[in-house]
Formats: C-alpha cells, structure tokens, sequence
C-alpha cells in the first residue's frame, strides 16, 4: 500500500510498512503454492492482517497531511502522485509484457484479446484479475495480481476523507471524532463480525482507516499520557478477546499498538527508509512476480526456494520502482503556499 510521504527518517512506519509488505507477499505464497495460507488467531491470514496494518497507518498519516496542509486540490494531487504512476507502470508491464512472455497464447491473439485492453479498467479502479492464458496452469491458476483488490478502497477513504476536509468537517476535532463515531457505531450494528458473523472486507478497513483517522486526532492526549491510555485500551482488549470479541478487540487494541510504535525513534530501525520506500513495490510487484517463479521454478525449486528467489526479485524491482518512478513522481506535489 501507498506510504503518504516520501520516507519518515525520524519514525518506525517505514520498517513497519516494509514488514507488512513482505508479510503479504509470504502469505500469499502459502496460496500460491496450492496451500492453505496462515492464519491469525483464525480471524485473519498473515497478509489479511498486514493489510489492516496498512489501513492503520493510512488513516494516521494521511490525516497527518491534512492537518499540515488542509487544501483539498492539494490533498487530491498527494493522493494522486502516490498511488498512480507506479500502479500505471505495473498494470502496463503486467499486460503488455509479463503477460506477452508468459502466456500460452501466441502474442498476436493475446495482445488483440479483449480481456487483455479491459485490464487497463485497473487503472480506474475496476480490477481485473485475469489476462488471457497467463499462469493458466500455475496451482493458482490464471491469478495475475491478486494485491490489487485493496487499493479501490483505500481511494475511497482517501475521497471520503477529503469530502469531509472540504466541507469543513475536519476543522474540529469534536466534529471529526463524532462521525468517527457514528461510522463505527454503524458498522458495529450492521458488519461487525463478532456479531453478523460474516466479514465485509470493505467495512473492516475502513473503520481500522478511521481509527488511525481518530488516532492522529487524539494524539496530544495519549502522547502525555500513554500507560493511562495503554491501560485503558488493553484492559478493553483483554475483556473483548475474552468474550471471543476478537474482530472488536483487534479494532480496539491493534491501532493503538501500530500508531503508537509507528511513532518511536530507535536508532536502527527508523533508518530502515534510508535508501527508500519499497513498500508500495513490493505490495504492487509480488503477486506477479511470484506466480512467474512458480510457472518456471514449480515444484522443483520447492516453497523456500520460490519465496526466496520471489522476494529478491521483488524487492529489487520495488527498490527501482521508489528511485525511477515513485520518488520521481512525488517531486511534483504541490508545496503549501
């Protein structure tokens, strides 16, 4: 998923960022090998529980750059710059040249196939997962880049967000904190899982976005008192987990726990940014880049050694990715005036 900024030197989102990333791309091993993926606690995968992790920390910072610069033109182009140009490059190289080389068509058919121009729709956030004969015989089969379904609706709460920011809801953080609060209010009565029984993926993102909203809000307050406000949160923790409110618990507590050491300072793990941002490469890259492995290295390379070989290749093209696309994009956001 898409970091807000270029790279945060003084802080620990970056190394969580990279640790998610990687988090989704051995997760999504597990399936893209025929098995069954890890599973947290039963309520989760490992890559379903990066993910929450990257919504978190959406909400938190892109809140933060509201409040450095509350101008919805401006806000709108940020969002833009960040997430665009580098899926743009991913989706193009996907269908017009990974799919060209990997599919069993012959190049002419594919390329003049219509699945392969409507994979373009990705671009506007209708997501194709399919490309004509592309890793039809991998154990996942005909999958391309399964990561993608994700990115719609963190667009959509970074629309919603902006509505609010231009509508004049952000200015008080009553205000801002009351919606918060009907939102989740709402969802607790129509989606939430330890009630409903069923999962909205869409609904569960958005209010851990909320939270990471509601906790950028907060922050002056639990920053003076943090033990207070870790006392609160993990004793309402511990009383949802142990009613088997585990969904509840989690939007409680994870938040909290990502934010609050997103915000530490160690001397080695907030360096990890140092050489760049390769989080959102390796959440854009992996999926493909791993079916690829498979289709060629399958099953004689073995799990370990298809990850392995994935995840080097992927972080290598990620790494390209921030220093020829991604960091040169953000060059153009506009500079409050």
């Amino acid at each position: 998923m898409a970091s807000t900024s270029a790279t945060h030197p003084g802080n620990n989102f970056d190394f969580i960022r990279i640790v998610a990333a990687s988090m989704v791309l051995v997760s999504h091993h597990y399936a893209l090998t025929g098995q069954m993926e890890p599973s947290f606690f039963g309520l989760y995968s490992l890559g379903g529980l990066a993910v929450t992790i990257f919504f978190i920390i959406s909400g938190y910072l892109v809140m933060t750059s509201w409040q450095r610069d509350p101008n919805v033109f401006r806000f709108g182009l940020r969002r833009f710059l960040r997430i665009w140009p580098a899926l743009t490059f991913v989706v193009i190289f996907v269908a017009y040249g990974l799919g060209t080389w990997v599919t069993t068509l012959p190049a002419r058919e594919y390329l003049q196939h219509g699945a392969t121009s409507a994979y373009l729709a990705t671009l506007w956030m209708k997501i194709h997962y399919v490309l004509p004969g592309v890793f039809e015989r991998n154990p996942y089969a005909l999958g391309v880049n399964g990561s993608l379904w994700t990115i719609p609706y963190e667009v959509r709460c970074y629309i919603v967000l902006g509505t609010a920011g231009a509508l004049g809801l952000l200015k008080r953080k009553t205000i801002l904190l009351a919606a918060i609060a009907i939102f989740m209010a709402w969802y607790f009565k129509k989606s939430n899982p330890d009630i409903t029984g069923a999962l909205n993926y869409g609904r569960e993102l958005s209010a851990f976005f909320l939270a990471g909203v509601a906790l950028c809000a907060l922050q002056p307050y639990w920053q003076r008192s943090p033990l207070l406000w870790f006392f609160i949160i993990g004793t309402g923790f511990i009383a949802f987990w142990y009613v088997d409110w585990k969904h509840t618990a989690m939007l409680l507590g994870l938040p909290f726990l990502v934010i609050f050491i997103g915000n530490l300072v160690s001397p080695v793990i907030s360096q990890a940014g140092r050489w760049g941002d390769p989080s959102y490469g390796i959440y854009l890259f992996a999926f493909p880049i791993q079916q690829t492995v498979i289709l060629y290295t399958w099953p004689a390379s073995g799990f370990l050694g298809t990850m392995a070989l994935s995840m080097a290749i992927t972080v290598a093209m990620a790494y390209a990715s921030w220093h020829i696309i991604e960091k040169q994009a953000l060059k153009f956001k506009p500079r409050k005036s």
